[in-house]
């Protein structure tokens, strides 16, 4: 090997021992050890950054928000409805997607007296919920109070079908009267008086809308039922059922009302008569014919013609028989209109001859206890128990007219 092979040699072995080339490899290997040190650092300031602005989206789409719900939650509650409003209305700012606050703020605005706002707030939480029935029915209200009738009506009937309360079939009712729609008005009305559960003041108003549109047995049923429910000397419901009957021709003072097989007027059957004597609307008869246990007391008219005869028997009416025009049955059927064709299904009609040139006719009450008397000129009603009044003499009389 020549000298200059041995030189070369030498100078390779010592760059693999730690000649310059391992001192330069050495350098390397330090600036590759510093790489992994920086990335960790700028990947340490990167998660932080990342987690400073989710702690701000944190803070901007959840806490905040819910913070604000429940602030106006607690105003609302309160009802401190302004300041409700007003938090609201912050919350919907960071967070519009939030669902139920469109009502509540319908609800503050009008118990503040906004009611556009009010309807506008309520239509933006049904385009949400639009099965709220609640929502639908101060809607609805709100609609009809201001001339909305059309949109009320819509919007009170989809609350009615949800199973809103008797207070939106009234409310269906009175929009469908503004519309002009009178028989589903009075539909309205009339479910109200059947579904009131015993409120008071829905039956009595109720009961006047359907006074207002002629309806006065349906009426006459709401006042009456609102008579169960009322305070003691609270009148309404009986001057509205007095009111009623009037209009329907029915009597309204009890001493004039016929109960067919119990009483005509104030004399019941199997009263004494000490009780008739003790009576303020009958007293002591103007004329009375006596004969055994048998007697008949006369009173109205004349002494000759009496315009009401009360049979008694062992001291005890059995029966009484009047031409009077004041007496009615509850639903007003009575000596001067019993004839009258809308009540014609309620009797079996009987007929008999009286001598050549009279026909008697018996209309029997169906039900018994009370039957109308027409021959010639002169109509007559009887009240009596059992089937047939006493003037039922001879079997051969009563004829039925098929």
């Amino acid at each position: 090997m020549s000298e200059d092979e041995k030189k070369a040699a030498q100078e390779g072995h010592a760059q693999e021992d730690g000649s310059p080339m391992r001192e330069e490899a050495d350098g390397v290997g330090e600036k590759q050890r510093n790489v992994p040190k920086a990335e960790f650092k700028i990947a340490k300031m990167i998660l932080i950054a990342v987690l400073l602005a989710g702690g701000a989206l944190y803070y901007r789409d959840s806490y905040l928000p819910e913070r604000l719900f429940q602030a106006a939650g607690r105003s609302f509650e309160e009802g401190d409805y302004g300041e409700a409003i007003e938090t609201y209305r912050r919350a919907l700012d960071v967070k519009p997607q939030q669902t139920g606050i469109h009502f509540r703020m319908g609800y503050s605005m009008e118990k503040q007296g906004d009611y556009r706002g009010a309807m506008d707030e309520y239509a933006a939480h049904l385009n949400d919920e639009p099965d709220d029935r609640e929502a639908l029915f101060r809607l609805g209200t709100l609609y009809f109070d201001h001339d909305m009738h059309q949109d009320a009506l819509n919007a009170l009937k989809r609350a009615k079908d949800l199973g809103a309360p008797a207070s939106a079939d009234y409310m269906t009712g009175a929009a469908a009267e503004s519309l002009g729609d009178l028989k589903a008005a009075r539909e309205g009305f009339m479910e109200a008086i059947r579904r009131s559960g015993g409120d008071a003041e829905l039956l009595y108003a109720s009961s006047k809308a359907l006074m207002r549109l002629g309806g006065y047995p349906e009426a006459l049923s709401g006042f009456t039922e609102m008579g169960k429910f009322v305070a003691s000397g609270d009148t309404r419901a009986f001057h509205g059922s007095n009111a009623a009957k009037a209009m329907l021709g029915w009597p309204t003072d009890p001493a004039c009302v016929i109960e067919p097989g119990v009483a005509f007027g104030s004399v019941t059957l199997g009263e004494t008569s000490g009780d008739l004597i003790a009576d303020s609307h009958w007293g002591s008869p103007k004329e009375q014919v006596a004969d055994g246990e048998h007697s008949v007391w006369g009173y109205g008219g004349s002494v000759e013609a009496p315009e009401t005869l009360i049979f008694m028997e062992n001291d005890a009416v059995i029966e009484i028989v009047s031409s009077a025009k004041d007496f009615k049955t509850p639903d007003g059927l009575g000596v001067a209109n019993f004839k009258e064709p809308k009540y014609a299904g309620r009797f079996d009609r009987w007929m008999a001859k009286m001598g050549d040139a009279v026909t008697l006719y018996r209309y029997v009450l169906k039900e018994g206890g009370l039957a109308f008397f027409a021959v010639g000129d002169l109509d007559s009603a009887v009240v009596y128990s059992g089937d047939m009044p006493l003037s039922k003499v001879d079997g051969n009389e009563w004829v039925k007219i098929e």
